[in-house]
């Protein structure tokens, strides 16, 4: 979001501060609570979100130099992303051709020599454009072996304004201007392309994927479960909303922000007081603040079970130690502040839906985006 955008949207934010209200959806919206518990819905989850649907891998700084690589399984099928030396992306099924062994299990890495991968398991390694380049043993373990038909299998991807997409299906592509609906636009200017990755943190949760998504896509919890820490610095129920595809994108205002108002506009530093939610459809959120952003990547198990990945990038590397250190601690207690309330509060309502009791689970207007990432999901499920 450049400079007019957030101006623009200070000047939202004040308005709602004025009005005491926030954005508001066109009514409620009631969702039947078997839609987090039902199996055979689970099962449908799991292939038309997670393997026949565009994924985000994340922003462009995650690779940002060539030989660069990026695997991950979470969706059911295995994936390596590899930066190109011309700056372009390939992605294929992280399968060996001989036995389907995983080139790679470590999420982010060099390629050895920056140029090819080795299978840890016999040796057969490829360069990066997939190409089988190597067979130890080969004339004699494999004669006749036409390695021109034994690369890896590609996977669509690509790559727009900094937002990385792939596709888990093979047999099928995407339209990256279709995805993202325009949310980059939004996103533009905050560092997707440059930053410097920190790193990520990785979180089980003993609950349903969406229930875990549920959480991030309103600001009416802050004053009651976070009354000790976020409601120290950020309204409540308070935010405006911006609709991109099946992505929205909501920013919040710090308690602070009416100091603008005895400022001119010239003088305004709007990331000091704001901080901004963008959902990228079906599972991702990427969390901007004042000097840095955050990604936060969630993906069922199982019915009742989850995995978060929490990533942090910053405008620069850390100077030194001391200030890595510093980094990583605040890292920590972002991290730390989900787990012991969010999700801890979030497990409670877990135990109400092993109760197996027939009810609705009400979605206020005042949270229009819970309601976004619920409608798209009936949506791409054909649920009605």
């Amino acid at each position: 979001m450049h400079r007019d955008r957030q101006i623009a949207e200070v000047k939202a934010l004040l308005a709602l501060i004025a009005r005491k209200s926030t954005a508001l959806a066109r009514e409620v919206m009631a969702i039947d609570v078997q839609e987090y518990t039902d199996p055979a819905l689970f099962e449908r989850e799991k292939r038309q979100l997670f393997r026949n649907y565009p994924q985000f891998v994340g922003p462009s700084c995650l690779l940002p130099e060539a030989g660069d690589y990026f695997a991950f399984d979470d969706t059911g099928v295995p994936i390596l992303l590899v930066r190109q030396p011309e700056g372009t992306l390939n992605a294929f099924l992280n399968i060996c051709s001989h036995r389907g062994a995983p080139l790679n299990e470590c999420q982010h890495g060099k390629a050895k020599k920056g140029r090819l991968f080795s299978c840890p398991y016999h040796g057969w390694s490829y360069d990066l454009e997939g190409c089988l380049i190597g067979v130890p043993f080969g004339s004699e373990g494999f004669p006749g072996l036409e390695r021109d038909k034994l690369g890896l299998r590609p996977l669509k991807v690509a790559e727009k304004n900094g937002l990385i997409f792939v596709m888990p299906n093979p047999e099928l592509n995407f339209d990256i201007d279709e995805v993202l609906g325009g949310i980059d636009e939004h996103l533009a200017g905050f560092g997707l392309q440059d930053h410097h990755y920190l790193g990520v943190k990785q979180v089980y949760t003993d609950f349903s994927w969406k229930l875990n998504m549920d959480t991030f896509h309103e600001f009416y919890h802050f004053e009651h479960l976070h009354a000790e820490s976020i409601a120290q610095m950020a309204y409540s129920n308070l935010g405006t909303y911006h609709q991109y595809g099946r992505n929205h994108a909501m920013g919040s205002a710090t308690l602070s922000i009416t100091e603008l108002e005895s400022l001119p506009e010239d003088q305004w530093q709007p990331r000091a007081y704001t901080s901004h939610v963008h959902y990228i459809f079906p599972n991702t959120v990427i969390f901007v603040v004042e000097d840095h952003f955050q990604t936060w990547r969630v993906y069922p198990l199982a019915a009742d079970r989850s995995v978060v990945y929490h990533s942090m990038f910053l405008p620069q590397a850390p100077a030194s130690e001391e200030q890595r250190d510093e980094y990583e601690a605040y890292f920590q207690m972002i991290n730390d502040v989900a787990v012991t309330e969010d999700y801890t509060l979030v497990d409670k309502i877990r135990r109400g839906l092993d109760a197996d009791i027939k009810r609705q689970v009400l979605l206020g207007r005042n949270e229009p985006g819970v309601q976004n990432m619920h409608r798209q999901i009936h949506d791409v499920l054909g649920m009605k």
